[in-house]
């Protein structure tokens, strides 16, 4: 288990992404092959029960050494410590295939994904704060006493310090990891699951319901999981006026919340406007 203490500041440098993080993505297909690979696969050889590479960045000797600290090297994973130009050869074509099969075509499942989770998120967040939304995880998550609880087959303890807290939903993941820590922030990926999906009948319903305009507003969005004001407009493809207008009606609807942050507002789909909008999830990943 590894211990994000937060510190007296800790709660206030939270933050949710919205967007997806492809190359976290591209790892948690890595570990998702890994599992159903047979043994003499490249990347089934990088993997062990509590290491995990980020394709994205290669494989670099420190990885490898946590690696054969856990098992005994194959000649693949050996090759690859020493250096062999033809072992990288294989890896690198091993990681392309994955992203052009397992990533590449659900580009858009994922970011469907993504938002809802962090939609779901940021409803807690602004509703009940920062505590309530990090003890509503889950995946065994823990907050308790100012320290993060993140189930990890590493044990550690990590201050979190000046750094910004980053929640990143992963819809190719099953399971919850922390990120390389990074000098201004700590990154916990947690599943996403399952992208919302609405039916055409559905949504023309919606358009009957607010009219098309209220509509593609509330669609936009529960999709992006929170946009501004002006983002909203270039989504819609009507002006800032008018984005505005068609934000006060469901506002006034209790379908979505605006929240200031600095010069912005942002605007959030409410369970309500989110249940309205993306009625079902259906399952999509590979």
């Amino acid at each position: 288990m590894i211990r994000i203490h937060l510190g007296s500041e800790g709660l206030g440098n939270v933050r949710i992404c919205a967007l997806p993080d492809f190359d976290a993505e591209l790892t948690a297909a890595g570990v998702a092959r890994a599992h159903r690979g047979r043994p003499c696969e490249p990347l089934v050889q990088l993997y062990s029960r509590s290491t995990s590479p980020d394709l994205s960045e290669g494989v670099g000797p420190l990885y490898l050494s946590h690696l054969f600290a856990r098992r005994g090297p194959t000649p693949f994973t050996k090759a690859l410590a020493e250096g062999d130009d033809r072992a990288h050869s294989v890896l690198t074509k091993a990681v392309d295939h994955l992203r052009s099969t397992a990533v590449e075509p659900h580009r858009s499942g994922i970011r469907s994904a993504v938002a809802a989770r962090a939609a779901g998120l940021s409803h807690v967040y602004v509703g009940s704060g920062a505590s309530a939304m990090l003890r509503r995880l889950g995946h065994d998550i823990r907050l308790r006493r100012g320290v993060l609880e993140v189930p990890t087959v590493f044990d550690a303890d990590l201050e979190l310090g000046e750094r910004s807290l980053r929640i990143q939903a992963v819809a190719l993941s099953r399971r919850v990891a922390l990120a390389e820590p990074a000098g201004d922030h700590l990154t916990v990926r947690i599943p996403a699951g399952a992208a919302p999906r609405a039916e055409p009948d559905q949504l023309q319903a919606l358009r009957s319901l607010l009219g098309a305009g209220r509509a593609e507003t509330l669609e936009a969005i529960v999709m992006s999981g929170g946009v501004t004001g002006r983002q909203l407009a270039a989504l819609v493809g009507v002006s800032n006026t008018a984005a505005s207008r068609y934000a006060a009606a469901l506002r006034r609807a209790g379908l979505i919340r605006s929240l200031r942050t600095g010069q912005a507002v942002k605007h959030v789909a409410t369970p309500l406007g989110y249940h309205l909008a993306q009625p079902e999830a259906t399952s999509w990943c590979p």
